[in-house]
C-alpha cells in the first residue's frame, strides 16, 4: 500500500513520502540552529509524518547524533511499584532508551540522562545532540497533579538545554498547546506547518507510485487534487455555488488516495481521469470517512451515532453552509463531553485553536461540511485490542482517567481469552488508573490479577513488578505485614532488582525496622553501587537514624533538585552535623515545594528542633500529622507526635 491512510508516515515509509521536501529541509535547519524548536500545526497537518519520513532520514544521511523520537505517553508498567517520579520524564526516557530497564531510569532527570548519553557518544559524533518529542500537546492535562508534573517536566527540559550539554530539542505540538509550551520554555523558534499547496499535493499523490507498477495518466492526479480543493455550498434557499481552496489537507488527501487504491481493479496499470471519477470520488470518500469516524467515536463513548452526527451538524455547520465554532468548557463542549470533542480532533474531524485562553473547536476544514451532511449510520470499524490499550495509555497521560478506563475495558472486552499477556498489561494499566484516583484497594486487586496472568505466561520479571506494586498498595492501606509478604515474594522472583529491594527496605523502615532496611539497601548497592534509587532511600533512612555523615555521603551522589524528601533529609543531616543555616535553607525549600508531604514536613520539624526553633518544629510536626500528599506511616506518626505541641491539642504531646 503506497498510501498510509489515517495513520502517520513512519520512518520505513520514507520512500513513499512526497510533497514536503522544502518543509523537511527548512525544519531541519531550524532545529540545528536553535536550542528549542516548536513544530506546530493543527491535527491532521502531517507533523508526525514530516518528522518521521521527512526530517529523520536527512539526519541519517548527515550522520548527525540524534535519539529515537521521544514520547511522553504513560505505559502499562505498574506505577505503584516505582518510587515517586514524574510520569512524563520517565515515559520520555523510556522512549529514548527502549532497551533499558525502567528501574534504571526512574530516578533520572532529563539532564542526568543526556549527560550519560553524552559521555557514551562524544567520541563518535561532533556537533549538537538533536532530540525530538512528539505529541507534546498531551501535556495539557486538566488534573492538578498532572499540571505539577508538566511544570517540572518542562523545567527539566530547560535545565538540560541550558546546562551546556549541546542539546537541541524539537517539540511537536498542535496549535492549542503551542503558546503554553513556548512560554514555559522561555521562547522557541517556531515552524508552522501549513496544508499542502496544489503542486505539493500532486507530488504527494503521484510520487508514492514510482515502484508499484501503476502510474497516473495526464490530468488524473490533477483531477483528484482539484476535487479535494473544491466544495459545494448549498444555501437555505437551495442555491449552490463552488468555492475553491488553494490548499489541501494532508490527512484528507490520504483518505481519498487510500479509497482510490483500494477500489481500483487489480489489473489497472494507468490511472485515468475516468478512474478518478469512478473509483476516487472525493465526496464519496470523505462521506464514508465522516460516517466511520462518527461511528467509531460514538461507540467508544457509548452513544448513538445519530446523536453525535446531529451534534456535529448543529454546532459546526451554520444554516448558511459555513463553519460554526464552539469553545471547550470545564466539562463539556456545547453540551458534549470534552473527551468526545478531543477524540474527534484526534480523528481529524475537528480542529482546536487557542483563543483568549480557551480551546475553540471547528471542523478540520470547510471541505468536510457537505460530506458531513451526507454521512450515514454505519457499523463501527473493528478495533484491535492493542489499539484500545494504546488509546487508554494516551488518555491517562492527558489525565482523562474515565476515558482511559473506558478504553481499557474495551481492550479487555475484545481481547481473546488466550492473549494472556495483553490482558495482563490492561489489568496493570487499570491498576495505574486506580492509583491516579487514589484508590489503593482497587489498584491492589488489578495488580494481583495482572500478576497471575504474567505468572501464566512465565514472565518472572513482570510478576515481580506486579507483586511489588501490590506491596505498595498494601502499605497505603496500612497493611504493613501483608505488604512485607508480597515484597519478599517479589524479591524471590527478582533478587537483583534494586527498586524491588528498595520497596522492601522502605516497608521495613515504615514499620520501624530501620536497621533491617539499611541492610537490605546495602546488599542492593553491592550489586549496583551507583543505583540512585537505592542510594536515595538509604541516605534518607540514615538521616532519620541520625547517621548524618553516611547519609550525606549517599545523598550527595544523587540529584536533590525536584526531590523534596531527599532535600529535606539532606537538610536534617546537615542540622545533625551542626550546619544550621544550610539546613534551614534546604528544608524551607523542600517544604515550599511539597507543603503536603508528610515525610518532608517531619524532616523539617526535626531540623527546626535541632536549630532550637521549638515553635516551628511543633507547627511543622502538626502539619506532618495532617499531610495528605504522603501520609506518615504509623512509626513516623509516633515520631511526629513527639514534636507536636501539647498546647495545640495534639495527642501524645509532651
Amino acid at each position: 500500500m503506497p498510501y498510509p491512510g489515517a495513520r502517520p508516515f513512519l520512518q520505513a515509509d520514507q520512500d513513499h513520502f512526497f510533497g514536503r521536501g522544502t518543509d523537511s529541509k527548512a525544519l531541519l535547519e531550524l532545529w540545528q540552529d536553535n536550542r528549542f524548536t516548536l513544530l506546530v500545526g493543527p491535527a491532521g497537518s502531517g507533523k508526525t509524518s514530516l518528522l518521521n519520513a521527512g526530517v529523520l532520514p536527512l539526519l541519517k544521511q548527515n550522520r548527525t547524533h540524534f535519539l529515537p523520537v521521544g514520547r511522553i505517553c504513560d505505559s502499562t508498567f505498574p506505577r505503584a511499584a516505582l518510587p515517586e517520579h514524574n510520569p512524563y520524564t520517565l515515559a520520555l526516557l523510556q522512549s529514548w532508551s527502549p532497551g533499558e530497564t525502567i528501574t534504571r531510569l526512574v530516578d533520572l532527570t532529563v539532564g542526568d540522562f543526556i549527560r550519560a548519553e553524552d559521555r557514551g557518544q562524544h567520541k563518535l559524533y561532533s556537533g549538537p545532540l538533536l532530540v525530538a518529542i512528539d505529541q507534546v500537546d498531551d501535556l495539557l492535562a486538566d488534573q492538578g497533579p498532572r499540571q505539577t508534573h508538566r511544570q517540572k517536566f518542562l523545567g527539566e527540559l530547560v535545565d538540560a538545554v541550558h546546562g551546556d550539554l549541546g542539546l537541541h530539542v524539537l517539540l511537536v505540538a498542535r496549535e492549542a498547546a503551542a503558546a503554553l509550551i513556548s512560554e514555559a520554555l522561555g521562547g522557541t523558534a517556531v515552524y508552522t506547518l501549513a496544508a499542502l499547496t496544489c503542486q505539493d499535493a500532486i507530488e504527494a499523490v503521484t510520487g508514492p507510485l514510482h515502484d508499484t507498477g501503476r502510474s497516473f495518466a495526464d490530468g488524473a492526479a490533477e483531477r483528484l487534487v482539484s476535487d479535494l480543493q473544491t466544495r459545494r455550498v448549498t444555501g437555505v434557499n437551495g442555491t449552490e455555488h463552488l468555492i475553491v481552496s488553494d490548499q489541501v489537507e494532508p490527512s484528507l488527501l490520504q483518505v481519498v488516495c487510500t479509497q482510490l487504491w483500494d477500489s481500483l481493479p487489480a489489473n489497472t496499470g494507468q490511472i485515468t481521469v475516468r478512474d478518478i471519477r469512478v473509483f476516487g470520488d472525493a465526496d464519496k470518500a470523505l462521506t464514508a470517512y465522516c460516517s466511520e469516524v462518527i461511528a467509531s467515536v460514538a461507540d467508544d463513548h457509548d452513544m448513538r451515532g445519530s446523536r453525535l452526527r446531529s451534534w456535529l451538524l448543529d454546532i459546526f455547520v451554520t444554516e448558511l453552509g459555513t463553519q460554526g465554532t464552539a469553545y471547550e468548557g470545564i466539562v463539556t463542549t456545547a453540551g458534549m463531553p470534552n473527551a468526545v470533542a478531543r477524540a474527534l480532533e484526534d480523528r481529524h474531524l475537528l480542529s482546536a485553536r487557542l483563543r483568549s485562553d480557551s480551546r475553540w473547536y471547528e471542523l478540520l476544514t470547510p471541505r468536510l461540511i457537505e460530506p458531513l451532511r451526507h454521512a450515514v449510520d454505519v457499523l463501527p470499524p473493528v478495533v484491535r485490542p492493542a489499539e484500545y490499550l494504546s488509546a487508554a495509555e494516551r488518555a491517562l497521560t492527558r489525565g482523562e482517567s474515565d476515558v482511559a478506563e473506558r478504553y481499557a475495558q474495551a481492550a479487555l472486552r475484545t481481547a481473546p481469552d488466550t492473549d494472556l499477556r495483553l490482558r495482563a498489561e490492561v489489568e496493570s494499566l487499570l491498576g495505574n488508573i486506580a492509583i491516579e484516583r487514589e484508590k489503593p484497594a482497587e489498584a491492589e486487586g488489578r495488580y494481583r490479577i495482572s500478576a497471575g496472568l504474567f505468572e501464566a505466561v512465565r514472565d518472572t520479571s513482570a510478576v515481580a513488578s506486579q507483586l511489588a506494586a501490590v506491596g505498595q498498595t498494601l502499605i497505603a492501606q496500612d497493611r504493613l505485614e501483608a505488604a512485607l509478604d508480597e515484597l519478599r515474594g517479589a524479591i524471590d522472583r527478582l533478587p537483583s532488582d534494586p527498586v524491588v529491594q528498595t520497596n522492601l527496605a522502605l516497608a521495613l523502615w515504615q514499620m520501624g525496622e530501620s536497621r533491617a532496611a539499611v541492610s537490605v539497601l546495602t546488599a542492593a548497592l553491592r550489586l549496583d553501587g551507583g543505583n540512585s534509587v537505592a542510594l536515595r532511600a538509604r541516605g534518607e533512612i540514615l538521616a532519620d537514624l541520625g547517621e548524618a555523615r553516611q547519609a550525606i555521603s549517599d545523598l550527595n551522589r544523587v540529584t536533590l533538585e525536584e526531590r523534596p524528601s531527599s532535600r529535606a533529609a539532606h537538610g536534617l543531616a546537615l542540622a545533625e552535623l551542626g550546619d544550621q543555616p544550610r539546613a534551614s535553607l534546604e528544608v524551607d525549600d523542600a517544604v515550599a515545594e511539597a507543603p503536603q508531604n508528610g515525610t518532608v514536613l517531619l524532616y523539617a520539624a526535626r531540623t527546626k528542633a535541632l536549630s532550637g526553633d521549638k515553635y516551628a518544629a511543633e507547627e511543622l510536626a502538626s502539619r506532618a500529622l495532617e499531610a495528605t500528599d504522603l501520609v506518615l506511616s504509623p512509626y513516623h506518626r509516633e515520631v511526629a507526635l513527639q514534636f507536636a505541641a501539647s498546647e495545640h491539642g495534639m495527642p501524645g504531646a509532651g
